[in-house]
C-alpha cells in the first residue's frame, strides 16, 4: 500500500523539462507585458506632460507659444493703442462633442473703453468660431462724454481639435478668443476687467467638471500682409487677442469603468475559461472566444466617441491590452490540452493553468492602474 502511496505522489510530481516549462511560460508573459505596458505608460505620460506645457504656455501672458517670440509681446515704441477693458461672463456651456471637434457656449461680451477711434463692439470676431447674427445681442450701451460701454449676449459655436490621446482620463481648456477684425494691437489692446469675469456657477459640462475660468491678453501675429500692395513685402500684423481659458477634467473614474465594464467582464470570462479541464474544449475555448469577440465590439464602440484622429488613444490601448490577455489565455489552452491529452501530462497542465491565471490577473490588474497613473491629472 505504501508504495502505491509512493507511485501516485511521483505521478504528480512535476519532472524538470516541465518546470523548465513553467518558468520560461511566466518569463515570456511577463516580457511581453511589460514591454507592451511600458511603451503605453510612456506615451500617456508623456502626453500629459506635453499638454500641461502646451496649456501653461497658452494661457500666461508673459511666455511664448509657437508663432510667437518675446519681441512680439512689447508694443512698437512709441504706439499709444486704445484700452478696451474687456471681460467675460460665460452664462452655459449647451454642448461639446468631442467627435465633431465643437462645443457651444452662451456668454456676456463687455467692452469699456475712453475715445471715439475705436468700436470694439462692432469690430470684435471670434476666432475659431461662429456666431450667428441672430444670436449676437446688444443688451445694454451708454456714452458719458467720451467713456463709452457696451454688453452683449452671444452665443457661439466654436471649434477646438481636442488632444483624446488619453481619453477617456482626459482635461482640456475652452478657449473663447477675440479679436478686433479692424484694428491692429498697436492701435487698440484689450484689457482683461479680471475682477469682473466670472462664470455661472450652475454651468455644467456632461462628463467633465469645471476646474477653473482664466482671462488674459497676448498678441496674435499674422505672418501675412494678405495681398495688399500698399504694405511692405513679408510684413507681419499684430492684432489683440482676449483670450479665456475654461479648464475641464474628468472627475472620477466612473465614465473610465462605465465604457469598459464589458471588456472587464469579457477578460473575466477568459481567465475563469483556464479552470475548466482542456479536455472540455467546447466550453472552455468558447469562452475565450467569445470574450475576444466582445473586446474588439468595446474597441468599435469606444473609437465612435472620439474624432477619427489615426492616433492610438488610451482607451484603444486598454482595449488592445484585454485583446493581448484573451489572446493569451487561447495560446494556453491550446498548451495545456496539448500537455493534458497528447503528453498525458496532467498534473503540468494543472499547474500551467493556475499559475496563468493567478499571472494574468495580477499583470492585468496592475497593467490598468500603471495606465490610469500615468494619464490622470
Amino acid at each position: 500500500m505504501a508504495g502505491k502511496d509512493d507511485q501516485n505522489t511521483n505521478d504528480k510530481k512535476i519532472k524538470s523539462p516541465g518546470q523548465r516549462f513553467i518558468a520560461l511560460w511566466i518569463l515570456g508573459v511577463l516580457l511581453i507585458f511589460l514591454l507592451v505596458t511600458g511603451f503605453m505608460v510612456g506615451v500617456i505620460y508623456d502626453n500629459k506632460q506635453i499638454s500641461i506645457n502646451r496649456h501653461s504656455e497658452w494661457m500666461n501672458p508673459n511666455s511664448t507659444e509657437p508663432g510667437l517670440t518675446l519681441s512680439d509681446l512689447n508694443l512698437p515704441t512709441n504706439s499709444t493703442p486704445t484700452k478696451v477693458y474687456t471681460g467675460i461672463y460665460v452664462d452655459r456651456i449647451k454642448d461639446l462633442s468631442l467627435s465633431d471637434s465643437t462645443w457651444t457656449v452662451d456668454f456676456y461680451l463687455w467692452f469699456r473703453w475712453n475715445g471715439s477711434d475705436v468700436n470694439p463692439g462692432e469690430n470684435f470676431q471670434i476666432i475659431d468660431g461662429e456666431v450667428d447674427e441672430d444670436k449676437k445681442e446688444l443688451l445694454e450701451e451708454y456714452t458719458n462724454g467720451t467713456e463709452h460701454y457696451q454688453v452683449y449676449y452671444i452665443t457661439a459655436k466654436i471649434t477646438k481639435f481636442f488632444d483624446v490621446l488619453r481619453f477617456p482620463i482626459d482635461n482640456h481648456v475652452l478657449n473663447i478668443k477675440i479679436e478686433d477684425d479692424k484694428t491692429l494691437r498697436q492701435d487698440l489692446i484689450y484689457v482683461p476687467d479680471n475682477n469682473s469675469s466670472n462664470i455661472n456657477p450652475q454651468t455644467e459640462v456632461h462628463g467633465y467638471e469645471i476646474d477653473k475660468m482664466t482671462i488674459i491678453e497676448k498678441p496674435h501675429i499674422y505672418e501675412s500682409n494678405f495681398g495688399d500692395p500698399r504694405i511692405l513685402d513679408n510684413a507681419s500684423s499684430s492684432y489683440s487677442q482676449l483670450r479665456v481659458g475654461i479648464d475641464i477634467s474628468r472627475p472620477d473614474l466612473g465614465f473610465y469603468f462605465r465604457i469598459f465594464i464589458g471588456l472587464f467582464v469579457a477578460v473575466a470570462a477568459a481567465l475563469v475559461a483556464l479552470f475548466i479541464k482542456p479536455t472540455e474544449a467546447e466550453p472552455r475555448f468558447g469562452l475565450g472566444a467569445g470574450a475576444l469577440f466582445v473586446a474588439i465590439a468595446n474597441t468599435i464602440i469606444t473609437s465612435s466617441l472620439i474624432p477619427k484622429t489615426g492616433i492610438m488613444t488610451l482607451a484603444d490601448m486598454v482595449n488592445d491590452l484585454g485583446l493581448l490577455l484573451i489572446l493569451i489565455t487561447l495560446i494556453e489552452s491550446t498548451v495545456s490540452l496539448y500537455l493534458y491529452g497528447i503528453k498525458d501530462e496532467k498534473e503540468l497542465s494543472r499547474v500551467l493553468d493556475r499559475t496563468s491565471f493567478l499571472l494574468l490577473l495580477i499583470i492585468y490588474i496592475v497593467a490598468n492602474i500603471a495606465i490610469i497613473v500615468a494619464a490622470w491629472y
